[in-house]
Formats: structure tokens, sequence, C-alpha cells
């Protein structure tokens, strides 16, 4: 910046610090696009760098009365923007750990929890464990287990009643 560009700036922060709507968006025009592409370096993300952008905004427009020397402008609000785009990073891995841990937790248990399914429907009698596990564990429908048993619609059907009724049998019994 010219000596001109930083007293122009200083003066657009003193009549800013002063209520100057109009300052204040001659400030955001001229800071706008320099910040932007910093808060992009810093978050690698066009959506991320235009929230950290709007949020040190907001910290700006609270905070510029406590700025005491208006040529302390510039590495002020450069600091913001690096500070709310270490929060916005920050927040973002967090939030990143809590779902991949969430996901684990749910394979996880999920696993587990087929894996004892499919060991009661594999004492199941006849085809009722292959049957059940076609159709709650993979999701086929009627149809397409009638298709691929090569079997009517309703004898699908009756089959997975009998199973059902199986399943339950051996659920009363304890399982085993």
């Amino acid at each position: 910046m010219s000596k001109q560009e930083h007293i122009a700036n200083d003066l657009l922060v003193l009549r800013a610090q002063d209520g100057d709507a109009g300052a204040m968006e001659q400030l955001v025009d001229a800071w706008q696009s320099r910040l932007w592409a910093f808060a992009r370096v810093l978050t690698r993300d066009d959506a991320e760098a235009w929230d950290v952008l709007q949020e040190a905004w907001l910290a700006v427009v609270s905070g510029l009365r406590h700025l005491h020397d208006p040529s302390r402008f510039r590495p002020w609000i450069f600091r913001i923007v690096r500070h709310k785009a270490t929060d916005r990073i920050r927040m973002r891995q967090r939030q990143r750990r809590l779902e991949s841990e969430q996901m684990e937790r749910v394979a996880s248990e999920r696993t587990y929890a087929d894996t004892d399914m499919r060991d009661m429907l594999g004492a199941l009698p006849d085809q009722s464990g292959s049957l059940l596990a076609l159709h709650y564990l993979e999701g086929f429908d009627y149809e397409e287990l009638a298709a691929i048993l090569e079997v009517p619609l309703g004898t699908v059907k009756s089959r997975l009643y009998k199973a059902r009724q199986d399943l339950k049998t051996m659920l009363e019994q304890g399982h085993g």
C-alpha cells in the first residue's frame, strides 16, 4: 500500500469507528478480495472462506471501536481472519472426527448384530434362514425373492411366514 492509501484507509477506519456506515462499506469493498484470498488459502475451500470472512466482518464491526491505532487495521483484520479460519478448521476437524467415530461405532455394532443374526439364521431349519437373510439383511422384496428362488410370489410369502415363525420359536427357546 502506498502512503496515500494508508492515510485513506486510516481515515475510513476512523469514520467507521464513529458509526459511518458508508465508511464501513468502503472498508469492506477495499479489503474483501484480499481477505477472502487469505481465508481461502487457510481453509482450502471457497465456501468455508466465505463463511470465515462473514464471521470476521462481524467481529470487525463489533470490535472496531476497540482498535486504538487506525494504522494497525491491516494486521488486526488479517489476524481476525486467521483466528476465525483456525476456529472453523478446528470445528471441521472435530466434526469429522466425531462423524468418523460414530460411523465406526455404528459399523461395529452392525457387524456384531449382523454376525449374531446370521448365526441365528444359520441355525434355522430348511431354507428359513437363507430366506430371512435375503429379505431382512440384504433387503430383497417379495418379487425379487420370487425371481431368485424361481417360485411364485405366494410361495415366497408363505415361506417367509413360516421362517418368521421358526425364528420366533428359536428366540423364545433362548437361541440355541
